[in-house]
């Protein structure tokens, strides 16, 4: 139902009128100084809003009713009152000293105009406890979780700032109210407690109220009577509430206040599962840069006005009960709308076809766009602030969409009726998109995930290269839900910040399924000669950076090369892979040249990083392909970009994989059979061998690729050194495809495959660098003589220009004179000489290139 529209609140009086509650009047009573309190300079005293109640305390000089043992002091309390709201305390510690929780120390006695009383007591930590102090000389404050058990605290939790603050209370903030749990050392953030007795004769008018004390001190700071036929204080479970706000955009300005109750930040509900154009189940939605449609939880009595505002200045109220009643209210400036409240318990268990649980993305939304996460997950990360190097591990965030890695089974509150849920794993499994019908009485959901690929059965792994800021077993448990078989977690230095120290071992974690493997290697890197991803050590390589800021620690001074590192690596039996070829772009080419590199990474298809690396490949230099996300944000799936590498034995061509094994993974990687991807799977075999092999002494090959794809795929290409030679469509809604195609081989070539997504530019994937949909192989090499050799002058001209600049680089530019006598970790008494070394292998290499093929 909606009721007529209202008009903005300037121009109508309060929602809540000021009779509702009405404080007493203690001044001729009060009779103690603020002194009495042990940090008098911190007692907030006269006119207070508490809980939104409102609450009439003293002066400094006249702060509380002070009633001494064994006294009685009489408050004037005149007029009908459902409720009376006092704000005490006792004033001796005695409860920390020996003193039992449910001890009287006194009572109220409620005087009425007719000539009778009602008295109720008040016990120890039941209805009134001691006022705190700051226990200066004890670890843990006493008072500390063990308020009064009937009563709360005149101290009221309120948001953070949702997205600014000091940085050392980051952490704080992620706990949304300014906790003081949170603060150290300890802030008392009370002083008295509020406890609400209900008048049991609302109809008789009050005259007074009598103080009795016991044994103890008792402490009345101020008295406030409710005519309402309500509890002072909530007890009602906070409940969703949609905001529309009309000609807006609900973003991070966007507040809602309670004055008695709570709300949360408000957060954008989220685009209906059908909006992700281009991309399957799963994959997220793009997020909008406007989006007028928010949501928040309060809890709030019916006489609760809530206020919405924008930037700090309102621009709308409404009163609690009248939403309660109506459910929607409509307003010049937008509508809120209270949804269904109805809500289960519900354990999920995601399955296979027979029944065995499945590791997996999942996410739940209601039809309204509010996301339910669950439990122990986020609907939205960080406050739907940046995630980089901060809540990293087991939940996603997909443009406008957040998922919940679990193993297999969650559970949490979901609303009955129809909610919309996603379940996804990986690329080679069909991903879920539907609607489902919870119950009323409804605890458990049944869902089904099947596989549609099998990599592993052709005899490939999946493994991410290039993994940062997780933890071993938060990279396992991501790792499970994507259905990747390897990651590697890379330790780094930035600047004098050290990420993933602990998670060095030296060996592969195994998860206890034997599907999963997590190895903790190294990115060493440098300011400008690069970085290089270290995978499989034994043992750490060090300095991780280098070279001064960006990674290194401002002004300092450079080390080693990585050339080194390599070096290190390899004498470790390790996998040298260049991180996300070819930038920073110093080293590479004394790395290429030198034969020091396994492979070069991608970790998103740009047609410059490409060609760089076709022009490679041209001038001779057989270096595989592997891909991975450099991950350091929750806005990354881990094996978004994933490389596939065969663990076939040399010379096998068809046969599962064997059991999930990093160093097996590596050395496919070594020998060039792999397979980029992030999302369609392609398959490339040259006479039947696959990418990696050189194939000599043939005027003819025959070229086979196979397509598998949960992922709309448009196209798929075919290239010989650098030239797209065939170009095969693809039809809408295809999922699976195959080109053979004959190949006419005229001296030395390679041969690659290559797909991408549908869409006029490509899909993209809504990850935080939107990286497009696409597979790529390593090349095959042909030659028609006995021999595979290619020579580009122009290219290895430009990296002997590439080699003279980074050597220059090192000479001229780099810090590298220590002050004072300094022996290196290289321990080579002529510094630069060490560093220098690895160029002058390179000159000498790309001269004798040249010169073996006749063009120097």
């Amino acid at each position: 139902m909606v009721i007529p529209v209202l008009p903005s609140p300037a121009s109508h009086g309060p929602a809540s009128p000021e009779p509702e509650y009405r404080p007493v009047d203690l001044d001729a009573v009060a009779d103690a100084s603020v002194d009495v309190f042990e940090d008098p300079a911190d007692v907030e005293l006269g006119e207070r809003r508490l809980h939104g109640l409102p609450f009439r305390f003293g002066t400094p000089e006249r702060a509380v009713v002070r009633v001494d043992p064994r006294t009685t002091t009489r408050v004037p309390a005149t007029g009908p009152a459902t409720w009376l709201v006092f704000a005490h305390a006792v004033l001796e510690a005695d409860l920390y000293r020996g003193g039992r929780v449910g001890d009287r120390v006194g009572s109220y006695t409620l005087e009425y105009a007719d000539g009778t009383t009602h008295t109720h007591p008040l016990r120890q930590r039941f209805e009134i406890g001691p006022t705190p102090r700051r226990w200066d000389d004890r670890p843990l404050p006493l008072d500390w979780g063990q308020t009064p058990l009937l009563a709360r605290n005149d101290a009221e939790h309120v948001l953070m700032d949702r997205s600014c603050g000091r940085y050392d209370q980051a952490g704080a903030r992620l706990v949304g109210i300014d906790d003081p749990q949170s603060q150290v050392p300890y802030v008392l953030p009370y002083r008295f407690y509020l406890w609400a007795l209900e008048n049991p004769r609302p109809d008789a008018d009050l005259t007074a109220v009598s103080v009795t004390a016991d044994e103890a001190t008792l402490l009345l700071g101020a008295l406030t009577l409710s005519r309402l036929d309500e509890e002072p204080f909530t007890t009602t479970v906070a409940r969703e509430v949609l905001l529309d706000i009309r000609d807006g955009d609900v973003d991070e300005t966007v507040e809602v206040d309670v004055d008695r109750g709570s709300a949360t930040y408000v957060y954008r509900t989220t685009p209906d599962v059908q909006d992700a154009a281009g991309l399957p189940a799963g994959w997220g939605a793009p997020r909008p840069s406007a989006w007028p449609t928010g949501y928040t939880k309060i809890s709030a009595s019916p006489s609760a006005t809530v206020t919405v505002r924008r930037g700090g200045h309102p621009i709308g109220e409404f009163r609690w009960a009248d939403l309660v009643a109506h459910d929607v209210l409509s307003f010049d400036w937008g509508t809120v709308r209270l949804p269904r409240p109805d809500q289960n318990w519900v354990r999920t268990r995601v399955r296979d076809a027979a029944g065995r649980p499945v590791p997996c993305r999942i996410r739940f939304q209601t039809l309204e766009g509010i996301p339910i996460a669950p439990y122990g997950h986020h609907a939205h990360i960080n406050s739907d602030g940046g995630t980089w190097n901060l809540d990293i591990g087991g939940d996603v965030r997909l443009g406008s969409h957040t998922y919940a890695a679990i193993d297999g089974d969650c559970e949490g509150w979901l609303p009955a009726g129809e909610v919309q849920v996603e379940v996804v794993r990986g690329f080679e499994h069909e991903p879920v998109r539907r609607t489902v019908t919870i119950a009323p009485d409804q605890g458990h959901l049944d869902l089904v995930l099947e596989r549609r690929f099998d990599a592993r059965e052709r005899g490939y792994l999946s493994g991410d290269t290039h993994v940062h800021f997780m933890s071993t077993h938060g990279a396992e448990l991501e790792a499970r839900a994507e259905d990747l078989h390897i990651a590697n977690l890379l330790l780094a230095q930035w600047g004098e910040h050290f990420t993933g120290t602990e998670e060095f071992t030296g060996h592969a974690h195994v998860s206890h399924d034997h599907h999963t493997v997590v190895y903790a290697g190294q990115e060493n890197r440098t300011n400008m000669l690069g970085h290089i991803n270290l995978l499989g050590l034994k043992k750490p390589i060090m300095p991780w950076s280098t070279g001064g800021s960006e990674e290194d620690e401002l002004g300092g001074g450079l080390a080693t090369t990585l050339s080194h590192w390599a070096d290190e690596c390899h004498a470790q039996g390790g996998t040298v892979v260049l991180a996300h070829f070819p930038v920073p772009y110093g080293e590479t080419a004394a790395l290429l040249a030198t034969g020091r590199l396994d492979a070069v990474e991608t970790i998103a298809y740009d047609d410059y990083n490409v060609t760089e690396y076709y022009r490679y490949l041209n001038a001779g230099f057989r270096v595989p392909l592997v891909g991975g996300t450099d991950k350091m944000t929750s806005e990354v799936p881990v094996g978004l970009v994933r490389t596939y590498a065969s663990t076939r034995t040399p010379g096998a061509t068809t046969g599962p994989a064997a059991e999930v094994d990093h160093d097996a993974w590596c050395a496919g990687i070594r020998r060039g059979d792999t397979m980029v991807s992030s999302g369609p799977l392609l398959w490339l075999t040259v006479d039947d061998e696959p990418p990696g092999s050189v194939i000599t002494g043939r005027s003819t090959v025959h070229l086979r690729v196979e397509l598998e794809t949960i992922f709309p795929v448009d196209r798929i290409e075919v290239v010989r050194n650098g030239e797209v030679l065939h170009t095969e469509h693809v039809e809408a809604g295809t999922s699976t495809h195959l080109l053979d195609l004959p190949v006419d081989v005229d001296g030395s070539d390679w041969l690659l495959a290559r797909c991408f997504g549908s869409g006029d530019a490509g899909a993209r994937h809504t990850d935080t660098w939107a990286r497009p949909v696409v597979a790529h192989t390593s090349p095959v090499y042909v030659s028609s003589a006995p021999t595979w050799e290619r020579v580009d002058r122009e290219v290895i001209d430009t990296m002997l220009a590439m080699v003279e600049g980074a050597r220059r680089h090192v000479t001229e530019e780099a810090r590298t004179r220590w002050h004072g006598a300094v022996r290196h970790r290289h321990g080579e008494p002529d510094h630069l000489a060490h560093l220098t070394r690895p160029f002058d292998e390179a000159t000498a290499a790309l001269h004798a290139r040249l010169g073996a093929s006749g063009t120097s």
